[in-house]
Order: structure tokens, then C-alpha cells, then sequence
């Protein structure tokens, strides 16, 4: 009886320990087969990152490319390729995401917002007659209508900073669109008799929403900025300047037989759609940025500060005339005012148009040449609209201002493409809303002093402005020549 029991015992031991033996194999079966399925993974996330990255070049190629920084890109892509590698071999090293290996968004499905931004930035250009400031010619309080603006683009921007590890990018993009709609629908009724702290809330929440929008954009389009940085620029710029184009055009059609607001609140649908459709939009954005120190030490040079000092007159040469030239128009040849906002629309049209065909015309024709072009005139058409008898004078006048400020726009997208051997949206954010609050300040300041001397000075102040812009150009192309970048 005790050799049966003994007998028994053993057998339930030997089963036993057979049991948890087997159960350590399938243990370890499982965790071979979790780790052989995110290698497959990451292959299979590597191969389509080629693919993508394959079609995003091809979709890119629709602008002018500038081949820079070869070196720059290879060790980029090199150490891309080192991360893949490293996943696959179990070796995970630095914290690096599964989605940092998938390939960025098309920049074609995210420049629209530029659009939305362009539209909100070119609304005081048009709102100035629609709230009778070319009757009653308190230039002050409508110049401070501009700083508005740019205290709500500064305050948008920086918010949408600190919430972007908080938001995706799409929802981000989402939300600086309705954010546009709701400013619209308060300009709605922002006509007199509404007050000026009203009119001036009103911009205030377009600035913001425009600054939500730029820093929603940088923080998408960094992996296609690397790949083509000048058509990249280009693309940009195309989508704001038709944005800032249909602003004037729909606000033309304000003084009509429409109603103001209900024609306002209906163009709020506009952004409202598009914040539905960035809404539905699903992508995974990069989340590893390149070192700070590499950067700062590009933004900290001496070319950088030139190149962010000639973006700020830049804008603030176009935006001078953009501001005032509806009441300028108004008072000078006494145009209506739809024909007067009309013209700003011309104006912007121009501005977009000149710097398509500036894009396509970088590669083909001298940097030099262009440059002296666009200075020439730049400074003609600001002649012609101050001393112009008539309004095709004045057409023609436009044009050449037109002509002239979007040749520069090319040549510091060229700049740029040269000039940065990294990408960091919140430091290239920070540019760009630096430049466009040269575009707000101008305005604002010129306004003031248009209070003691008239509007005639925003036609002399594009003029200075302009040659400000020049002496700036040349002196990155003689910095670019010493520093050997």
C-alpha cells in the first residue's frame, strides 16, 4: 500500500512538473511569435514608407526642386534606416514610436488651411469700408484694428503650441477651422452701430484662429519641407495669397444688394466644411524633431536673423498697401467702395499669380536680374497708385506692385531652401508669424500716422520698405558667398 501511494505521488509530480514545463514553452513560443510579428511590422512599415515617400516626391515634383543639403538628407535618412534596422533586430535603443516610421501626410491635403489663414489675415484690408471708416477717417482706432489681428495671431500660435502633444494634428487643423468660422460668424454683425471693442474682438479671434491654423500646417509638413524645401515654400504661399484673394473678392460683394451679415455667415460654412473634412482626416505625423542644438545654431546666425529681418519687411511692404488701399482709393479718386475692395482682390490676385510664374521663372533667369526687376517695379507701381488720375492708372499701377513684391517671394524660398539643415516646426512657426506680424504692425503704425499726414504716406512707406527688402537680399547673397553656405 505505501509503494502504491509513493507510485502515486510520483506520478502526480512528474505530471505536474510536465505541466509547467509545457506551459513555459508556450510561454515562450508566444513571445517568440509577438516579437517575429513586430519585425514583420516594421518591415512592412518600412517598405511603405519607401512607397509613400516614392509618390510624395513625385506629388512634389509639380513645383520647382532645388537639390540642397545632400549630405544632410542622406545622414537623416541613414539614421532613419538605423532605427528600422535596430526594431528589427530587437535592438530598441533611443524611444522611438511606431508611428515615427510611417511617412507624413501629403502636404496637398494640408496647405488648404494656409487658405483659411490667408482669407482671415486679408479680411481687415476689405472690413475698413464695410464699417465706414472711409467716411468717417478715424485712422487711429482703425489702425487698431491691426494690432488686434496680431496679438490674436501670436496668442493662437502660441496656444496651439502647448496643445499639440495634447491634439492630433487633423483635430488641430479641425479645430483652428471652426475657430475661423466662429470669427466669421461674429464679423456677421460686426457692422455699425456695433462698437469698436466689439470689431476689434471680432479680429482678434480671426488672428487666433489663424495663428492655430500656421502651427497646425509647420507641424504637418516637415517631412515633405525636407524632401523640397522651396516648392514646399511655393505651395504655401500659393494657397495663402488665394486665400487672402477670395477674402476681398466675397467682401466686395458685401456693398451690394445682398445683406452684409447674411453673405458673411454664409462664407463661415466655407471653413466650417473644411474643419468637417480635416475632422474625418486620419494620418500619423512624425514625433521624433531633430536636436534643438543644430537648430539654434542655424537661427541664431547671423544670415538667419537677416533672413527672418527680410521675411518681417516683406510682409510688411505687402501688407502696408493690402491694409489701406480700399480707403486709400475711397478718398483719393473717390471710387465706391466695392469697386475700391475689388481692386484689393486685383491686388492680391497679382501678388499670386506673379509669384506662380516667379517660381517657374528661378531656375531659367538670373537671381540678379530678377531682383532688379521686382525693384523696379515694385517701386513704379507705388508711383503710379499715388500720382495715377484715374482708375486705369491705377489698374496698371497695381499690377506692378504685384509684379514686383512676388518676385521676392520666390527668391527667399530659394533662401530658405539653402539656409536650414534641419526642420523644426515650432522654430520655423515662430518665423513665420514673426514675418506676418511685420504685416500687422505696418498697418497699425502707418494708421496712426496717417492721422496727422494722410494716406499718401502708405504709398512712400511700401516704397522704403521695398528697398529695405533689396539691401537685405543682397546681403545674404554676400553673407552666403563669405560663409562658403
Amino acid at each position: 500500500h505505501d509503494d502504491s501511494a509513493g507510485h502515486w505521488r510520483g506520478k502526480v509530480a512528474f505530471q505536474q512538473a510536465m505541466g509547467i514545463e509545457a506551459q513555459e514553452g508556450n510561454a515562450v513560443a508566444v513571445n517568440h511569435a509577438r516579437v517575429f510579428q513586430g519585425r514583420g511590422k516594421a518591415l512592412a512599415a518600412g517598405t511603405e514608407l519607401r512607397v509613400r515617400e516614392a509618390l510624395l516626391a513625385a506629388n512634389d515634383s509639380f513645383f520647382p526642386t532645388i537639390k540642397v543639403n545632400c549630405p544632410v538628407q542622406t545622414a537623416e535618412r541613414s539614421q532613419r534606416d538605423f532605427h528600422s534596422i535596430s526594431i528589427l533586430a530587437g535592438n530598441y535603443g533611443p524611444r522611438v514610436r511606431y508611428d515615427a516610421l510611417v511617412a507624413p501626410v501629403s502636404p496637398w491635403r494640408v496647405v488648404p488651411g494656409l487658405a483659411v489663414s490667408g482669407f482671415l489675415m486679408a479680411l481687415p484690408g476689405g472690413l475698413l469700408p464695410l464699417w465706414g471708416f472711409h467716411i468717417t477717417p478715424a485712422f487711429g482706432t482703425a489702425a487698431n484694428y491691426f494690432a488686434a489681428m496680431g496679438l490674436g495671431l501670436a496668442g493662437g500660435g502660441a496656444l496651439a503650441l502647448r496643445c499639440r502633444n495634447r491634439l492630433s494634428t487633423p483635430r488641430m487643423l479641425a479645430v483652428g477651422c471652426f475657430a475661423a468660422a466662429l470669427a466669421l460668424l461674429l464679423i456677421s454683425i460686426a457692422a455699425p452701430p456695433s462698437g469698436v471693442w466689439y470689431q476689434a474682438f471680432t479680429l482678434l479671434m480671426a488672428g487666433a484662429a489663424a495663428g492655430v491654423m500656421n502651427t497646425a500646417v509647420f507641424e504637418s509638413i516637415g517631412g515633405a519641407f525636407e524632401r523640397n524645401p522651396s516648392g514646399i515654400t511655393m505651395l504655401a504661399g500659393t494657397f495663402f495669397g488665394a486665400g487672402s484673394t477670395l477674402a476681398s473678392f466675397l467682401i466686395a460683394q458685401c456693398f451690394g444688394d445682398f445683406p452684409p451679415a447674411r453673405l458673411i455667415a454664409v462664407i463661415a460654412l466655407l471653413p466650417a466644411a473644411l474643419g468637417i473634412r480635416f475632422g474625418q482626416m486620419r494620418w500619423a505625423a512624425p514625433v521624433a524633431e531633430p536636436p534643438e542644438a543644430p537648430v539654434l545654431r542655424d537661427l541664431r546666425s547671423v544670415l538667419a536673423i537677416l533672413f527672418a529681418l527680410l521675411l518681417f519687411f516683406q510682409f510688411a511692404s505687402e501688407w502696408s498697401i493690402a491694409g489701406w488701399l480700399p480707403v486709400f482709393l475711397i478718398n483719393r479718386l473717390g471710387l465706391s467702395p466695392a469697386t475700391a475692395v475689388t481692386l484689393l482682390g486685383v491686388y492680391w490676385l497679382s501678388l499670386t499669380l506673379g509669384r506662380m510664374a516667379a517660381g517657374a521663372l528661378l531656375p531659367r533667369v538670373r537671381h540678379g536680374a530678377m531682383l532688379a526687376g521686382s525693384a523696379f517695379c515694385a517701386l513704379f507701381g507705388c508711383i503710379a497708385v499715388l500720382y495715377a488720375a484715374v482708375t486705369a492708372g491705377v489698374v496698371v499701377g497695381i499690377l506692378f506692385m504685384g509684379a514686383g513684391f512676388s518676385a521676392i517671394y520666390p527668391l527667399a524660398a530659394e533662401r530658405i531652401a539653402t539656409r536650414f539643415s534641419y526642420y523644426h516646426p515650432g522654430y520655423f512657426n515662430g518665423v513665420f508669424t514673426f514675418a506676418m506680424m511685420g504685416g500687422v504692425l505696418a498697418p497699425f503704425v502707418l494708421g496712426h500716422v496717417a492721422t496727422a499726414t494722410g494716406l499718401r504716406i502708405v504709398p512712400f512707406a511700401a516704397m522704403v520698405q521695398s528697398c529695405a527688402v533689396v539691401v537685405l537680399i543682397l546681403m545674404i547673397r554676400l553673407g552666403r558667398k563669405v560663409s562658403g553656405r
